[in-house]
């Protein structure tokens, strides 16, 4: 009863500084467990709980050793790309998101009309089956949990296909959620955030599942799975999901949020609670600076954490490909400038190119948008302070993302950054038909044309036209026209740059794959190390603390013995 006691405790406390919803205990000397569910309020309560906890499954240090760099300025993820270890911890995606799941399941014949409790127990097995699947991903082996008790037990590790399959067991289970836009709270509300399992983002769940199964299991039967999923997306069944128009809509809608391609994404959003918000769900904002923020560390010729070369950029997107122009700012810039308002202190970044006509400015505006100034480069009171010229810059300025929020303090004279007013996408419509196309390359009876459709929808949008289908020149000067699987790794590559992808793509594309396209140290690693859970992470002490049951993954425990 105890454990009850603390988890309504944090709820209550989680709800004063964060929902609008708060949870309204009846008036008691002694806070109990039964005298919470009481009403279908009390149960949306316990989903927001839910839901605010969904960030915890979101953090992935694997994104920073997938992600394509070119020079990395933080010696930590310099460690961790060379193998040296990350410690990290599982507490909270057991002891908050799967408790806060398993109080719904657990507790639904307490509430005065259960029948009315299935909508929160579908959103709960989503979560699960989610929370599950990356644990798998995360660390391979892990504990499968026996209720809402995690910090009262002792549990062993289970094995992969073990935690995988009861990821799988959720994810069929929350396949019963309404579509995302007939998705109702308790007062009849359409819910506005695609953060909410829905049947589209179950769906999606199932597809990665299956896919990531087939591979790791060395199940190929699980391939056509995949594939069934993602035609369920694709063609409509699981909800309306549409590609954006164009590359610089992905940018400026897509990974904003709730658009028509997203299909699962973990909430951001400063109107919420500016003060609570997650600014560590983006690996990815070590890449952004100048022309997106404006703090003086972000300047073009400064060093960021992340870099990606010019020369990189340039050798993976052709020119006439507008996610390059999309995804980076200012490529082809002749000059960057910083402009600064003399009244309010204010800055704001723009770049220069100059076609041989006319010289054109670019301004990113606070919508996100790269907005063209002809001859007005300068309002009233402002001047430009610096001037950098691009050829003397090697580091290409991603621009995927184009929302920081800032606040303005009395104590600053300049602007401080808050954090990326912008959801992290999870999974989008692109991403699908993408793993369908693989998916359909590497069943058991492969279907070349129908993965070539699907190679060939996303790079149409890419140029705006079908000049690039698949096998085109490109693809003959490049060595793909003669291998479709790597040429859907390398459009899934650059299509979801910096989205998080790219290390589960390799690893789930094979062993040659590991060692030819993540860092050099994973290059030097057996077949041995692989068997014995190189591609994990290390399992952090707190796992260990009274679990005398626990093991350390067999790789990270011979290496750092």
């Amino acid at each position: 009863m105890r454990i009850y006691k603390k988890i309504v405790v944090v709820l209550t406390l989680f709800f004063t500084v964060g929902c609008t919803d708060l949870i309204d205990l009846a008036p008691e000397d002694t806070l109990t467990y039964e005298s919470f569910f009481q009403s279908e309020r009390d149960a949306e309560a316990l989903l927001n709980s839910l839901e605010s906890s969904m960030k915890n499954v979101a953090w992935d240090a694997h994104d920073m050793i997938g992600c394509i760099a070119d020079n990395i300025t933080n010696s930590w993820y310099v460690n961790l790309r060379n193998l040296a270890g990350y410690t990290n911890n599982w507490t909270l995606m057991y002891n908050k998101t799967l408790s806060y799941a398993d109080m719904i399941i657990e507790n639904v014949s307490r509430f005065p009309e259960p029948e009315k409790m299935q909508p929160y127990v579908l959103q709960a097995y989503f979560a699960k089956g989610l929370t599950y699947f990356q644990l798998a991903k995360f660390w391979g082996e892990v504990p499968i949990k026996r209720g809402a008790t995690y910090d009262l037990e002792k549990l062993p590790k289970s094995t992969i296909p073990e935690v995988l399959e009861v990821a799988t067991d959720y994810a069929l289970k929350a396949l019963d959620l309404p579509k995302f836009e007939e998705l109702k709270d308790y007062t009849g509300t359409a819910r506005p955030q695609k953060q909410y399992g829905s049947k589209g983002a179950a769906a999606a769940l199932l597809a990665h599942l299956y896919a990531w199964r087939a591979a790791i299991e060395e199940k190929p039967e699980y391939w056509a799975e995949a594939e069934k999923y993602c035609t369920m997306i694709i063609e409509g069944e699981t909800g309306y999901y549409e590609l954006a128009t164009d590359p610089e809509k992905v940018c400026t809608e897509v990974m904003l949020r709730n658009s028509g391609e997203s299909i699962f994404e973990f909430s951001n959003d400063r109107s919420v609670n500016r003060f609570f918000q997650n600014t560590s769900l983006y690996q990815s904002i070590d890449y952004v600076g100048f022309p997106i923020m404006s703090e003086s560390y972000k300047m073009p010729n400064t060093s960021y954490t992340f870099e990606i070369y010019k020369t990189t950029v340039n050798d993976m997107f052709e020119k006439s490909d507008k996610r390059r122009d999309a995804y980076f700012g200012g490529i082809d810039a002749d000059y960057f400038y910083v402009v600064r308002d003399t009244l309010t202190n204010v800055v704001k970044q723009c770049y220069s190119i100059d076609d041989g006509l006319e010289t054109k400015y670019f301004l990113y505006d606070r919508d996100g948008h790269a907005t063209v100034q002809m001859k007005q480069l300068l309002e009233k009171n402002e001047r430009i302070d610096s001037r950098y010229a691009n050829g003397s810059i090697k580091k290409a300025l991603v621009a995927k993302f184009r929302y920081p929020f800032y606040v303005k303090y009395d104590w600053s004279p300049t602007e401080s950054f808050v954090m990326m007013d912008q959801a992290r996408i999870h999974w989008r419509l692109a991403d699908i038909i993408l793993l369908r196309a693989e998916c359909r390359v590497r069943k058991t009876n492969p279907d070349r044309n129908g993965a070539i459709e699907d190679l060939n929808s996303i790079r149409q949008r890419a140029y705006g036209n079908n000049s690039r289908d698949y096998p085109c020149a490109d693809d003959q000067a490049r060595g793909l026209a003669s291998d479709l699987q790597k040429a859907i790794f390398r459009e899934r590559e650059k299509e979801l740059m910096f989205e998080g992808h790219r290390y589960y793509d390799v690893v789930r594309n094979g062993w040659d794959y590991v060692r030819t396209e993540l860092p050099p140290a994973f290059a030097t690693l057996t077949d041995q190390d692989i068997h014995d859970g190189a591609l994990y992470l290390i399992v952090g002490q707190q796992a260990f603390d009274n679990n005398d049951l626990m093991r350390q993954n067999v790789y990270w425990d011979r290496k750092n013995n």
